[in-house]
């Protein structure tokens, strides 16, 4: 017989292991989980960041989002 539960538990990182993965520093993974674009499990004094959560954090999108362009023409008070 197999466990099931042990089927179920995802992977875990630690911070170490992130920053190497997203090619960063430590710092900038504590940074990202103090902002909360990563979601981290603290276990005793370390933070253990799930795999899948990694990948999450990679298809994000970057920037801002995109705004188009008015089409209707301003008039400068100059202008007038």
């Amino acid at each position: 017989m197999t466990d099931s539960a042990s089927n179920n538990t995802p992977e875990l990182l630690s911070v170490a292991e992130t920053a190497q993965l997203l090619a960063v520093t430590r710092q900038r993974i504590h940074d990202l989980i103090k902002n909360g674009q990563i979601i981290a499990h603290k276990l005793g004094h370390y933070y253990y960041i799930e795999a899948n959560e990694i990948d999450r954090y990679k298809n994000q999108p970057n920037g801002k989002p995109y705004q188009p362009r008015s089409t209707n023409s301003q008039v400068n008070s100059i202008d007038k």
